[in-house]
Order: C-alpha cells, then structure tokens, then sequence
C-alpha cells in the first residue's frame, strides 16, 4: 500500500506526453468552468425547490465526513470479520485515497483562498492564507472525498454499472455543494477529475504491486512455536 501510494504521488515526475495532456485537460476544464462559475450559480440559485432542498440534503452526505471515514473503516472491520481479503484491501484502498487527496485538497484551500458563492463576493475573489472558512472554496472538499471514493469502489468492483451508479452518486455530491451556494462549478470540475485520477492510479498500482510481489520467488521468514522457519514462496 506504501508503495503504491508512494508511486502516485511520485508520479508527475515519469509522467508521459499524454499524461501531461490530460493534466491540461483538466487544468481547460477546470478554466472553462471558471467561465460558467456565475451562470451556473445563478441557475442553480433559480431552481430552488422544497423536492431539490430534500434531495440535495441527502445527496451531500455522500461526501460528508461521515461516509469518507465509515466507509473504509466499515470495508476494513467486515473484512476481518468475515475473513475477506478483497474486503481489507478495498478499505485500505479507499482509506489512503481520502487521505491523500484530503490533504492536499485542504493544502489547496488555504493556500488558494477563494471566496465561496454565498459570502457574495464574485468568483474571482480570493485571499490566500486567510484560513476562514468562507474563503476555503477551491477545491471543494466534499467532491472530493465523494469522487476519491466511487474511484477506488469503482476500480475494485469492475462493473460497468456499478460505475456509472457510484460515479453518478459523486456527481450529485458535488452538484449539492453548488446548490447551497457553497461551491463554484470549477471548484467541483478540479476537485472531481484530480480526486478520481488519484484514487484510481492508487489502485492500479496497488495491484500492480501485489502482482508483482505474487509472481516474483522470494524467501519468507514465518514464527513458528519453537523458533522460525524459512519459507521459500513462487
């Protein structure tokens, strides 16, 4: 897990021609939204409703504190009560997602400053260092623990509709945060594309990592009742 989580956050530093475009990808995505930051408040602020105010509150909890830390731990504690190595596994996974994009994501809030939709100051207003919530908009939190996730429950579960069903659950996420005025829509677009990449290179290295280890003849030294054994594996 070490490893794996070592290697994606090492990664910019090997990263390919096309890796760099998908970075900017996401950086004209991210701008574009900025573009849209005040038409897309301005509709959501229009589309109030007692059915959308219900459904918003229930959506957000996706993304809440709550979920980020019950559900792997809920993944982690089922695993070892059952017995199930992929359930562990998937717990570890989603765990060291929040935790790596959560920091840094909490790392970019302070440092960015932007001023949330209801302290009605623009989307262009921002105070870095401030270190008030009300200037902690970009990137939005809640998308990303939402989006980190379904990346990691989608990579493990390898079902095109759980994830699109698990994707779809982030999207409403992050669209809850823009209906209560709490977040512009660049603050979602960044949020969600760079917690998903994250969580999902977690994973794929993970399993890469333990196929690796799996394939490759090693020595193991195992306590046993009268000393140790060494164990040749292949």
């Amino acid at each position: 897990m070490l490893q794996a989580a070592g290697r994606v956050m090492a990664a910019p530093v090997n990263w390919s021609a096309g890796d760099w475009l998908l970075a900017g990808g996401v950086g004209g995505a991210t701008v574009a939204g900025f573009g849209l930051d005040t038409k897309v408040s301005d509709l959501m602020e229009r589309n109030h409703s007692s059915f959308n105010d219900h459904a918003t509150d229930v959506a957000v909890e996706y993304g809440s504190g709550a979920v980020a830390i019950g559900v792997p731990v809920g993944l982690y504690l089922s695993g070892l009560v059952l017995e199930d190595r992929w359930l562990r596994e998937t717990g570890l996974l989603a765990g060291a997602a929040m935790v790596m994009t959560s920091a840094t994501t909490t790392l970019g809030k302070v440092i960015i400053g932007r001023a949330r939709p209801y302290e009605g100051r623009g989307h262009a207003m921002f105070l870095p260092f401030d270190g008030r919530d009300a200037f902690m908009s970009f990137p939005s939190g809640h998308t990303t623990a939402a989006f980190s996730l379904s990346a990691v429950l989608a990579a493990r579960i390898k079902n095109p509709w759980a994830t699109v069903t698990l994707y779809g659950v982030a999207a409403g996420a992050a669209a809850s945060r823009m209906y209560t005025r709490d977040h512009w829509l660049s603050d979602v677009i960044f949020a969600a594309a760079y917690s998903s990449a994250v969580a999902h290179s977690l994973v794929v290295r993970f399993e890469e990592e333990k196929q690796a280890a799996g394939a490759d003849p090693s020595f193991m030294i195992v306590p046993a009742g009268d000393g140790v054994r060494l164990v040749w594996r292949w």
